[in-house]
């Protein structure tokens, strides 16, 4: 299947697919947004030769968080263009030395490949590496920037709650502000939202609250969706899809309901939305909701 890359400003690039997007940004020097996949790493490289652009020019990989499907392709674009540098938070370059999450990653990648083989996305299942490299190069933190010349300049903002080490970047001049996964997962098509606060529900919403501070015309999201125009009003749904999904875990709870059993009906909603992912990781996750939730039982500062 054909992927073509999708150009949403005359200096930034949708590339990758609509459930699996990195981003081009391209000034004097370029920064490729979002890691990638294992499968959607050669239709990235394909799509940036279709483009025109020397990937000489391309310095940087900007990674918002470690998650499988955010990272897969870094491997690959390292041993392929060796001279470009990861960048990401001191959160997950330390994230990056414990080697015992490889093989969840493997494995997590591997399934990712598998769905898309099945939908035809891909001709083929990516070959395995001998080694998975993710050493980040230089870390960045709230209040950095990264200049790529011709007048962009990203700044940096830490956005946890979603992951411990999630980063967002916004760039004033064409008033793009990249989101990553702080929102949770957004299916346009149905206009509805899974939230994603497995890390902790009141940093979630800080980190939201933060984004919504930012003057930004356009919100570019880590899966599914670039929004143009009313990004105020995006923000403001995603917070009150948050709220209600918290508030219904815990009146599920303190009805008695086995929390297992809500786990099952919450993966079966996110598995109706969206199938990038096996039901088994979307069950796993929406138990990590649910405790989450429980943490945070008496919270109710859901306001931008």
């Amino acid at each position: 299947m054909k992927h073509d890359p999708i150009r949403e400003t005359s200096k930034f690039y949708q590339l990758g697919t609509p459930a699996f997007p990195a981003y081009l940004s391209m000034g004097e020097i370029g920064m490729i947004i979002e890691g990638g996949t294992g499968p959607t790493f050669q239709i990235i490289v394909d799509q940036i030769k279709d483009l025109g652009i020397d990937p000489e020019k391309i310095r940087y990989i900007f990674l918002t968080h470690t998650h499988a499907d955010h990272i897969g392709g870094v491997p690959r674009f390292r041993r392929l263009w060796p001279h470009i540098k990861v960048l990401a938070s001191p959160v997950a370059a330390e994230i990056f030395k414990k080697k015992e999450w490889i093989n969840d990653f493997i494995l997590n990648d591997t399934g990712i490949a598998q769905l898309m083989k099945a939908k035809e996305e891909i001709n083929r299942l990516p070959p395995a590496l001998k080694d998975y490299t993710f050493e980040v190069d230089r870390t960045v933190r709230e209040g950095d920037n990264i200049e790529l010349g011709k007048g962009l300049v990203w700044d940096v903002y830490e956005t946890p709650g979603h992951s411990p080490c999630h980063l967002s970047l916004f760039e004033e001049a064409e008033g793009t502000l990249v989101v990553g996964d702080a929102t949770g997962f957004y299916v346009p098509e149905k206009d509805a939202f899974w939230p994603n606060y497995f890390v902790s529900l009141e940093v979630y919403c800080d980190s939201m609250r933060k984004l919504a501070a930012l003057p930004a015309k356009r919100a570019v999201l880590s899966h599914n969706f670039v929004i143009e125009g009313d990004v105020a009003a995006y923000l403001k749904k995603a917070m009150k899809a948050t709220e209600l999904y918290h508030k219904e875990l815990i009146e599920r709870l303190r009805k008695g309901e086995d929390p297992k059993s809500i786990a099952m009906d919450k993966a079966r909603y996110v598995d109706s939305l969206t199938d990038i992912q096996p039901f088994k990781i979307m069950y796993d996750l929406s138990k990590v909701m649910i405790n989450r939730s429980k943490e945070s039982e008496g919270y109710d500062s859901f306001g931008l």
